[in-house]
């Protein structure tokens, strides 16, 4: 048998490393879906003074979904941020 010098000490290192890496990430998700939240209410605005009123309005349908699945995913995730609560 071969014993290592550091033990379970770096093995655990290596292991922390990875969890706070994977909680940084974690993040991401709700805050995309909340830019597209934004990027579609501002589409909808760019259409109606097109007078594109109808592809407006699904814009609109498209960001109050991804508004209800950021919530969600958040709270899934365990993982707000400031942007998401504003």
């Amino acid at each position: 048998m071969i014993r290592r010098r550091h033990g379970k000490t770096a093995r655990r290192r290596r292991w922390e490393g990875l969890r706070e890496k994977r909680g940084r990430s974690i993040f991401l998700l709700p805050s995309l879906l909340t830019t597209g939240n934004l990027f579609c209410g501002f589409l909808s605005l760019l259409l109606t003074v097109q007078g594109r009123y109808t592809d407006a309005a699904i814009a609109i349908f498209v960001a109050m979904v991804m508004d209800l699945l950021d919530g969600r995913v958040a709270r899934l995730m365990k993982a707000t941020s400031q942007f998401g609560v504003e």
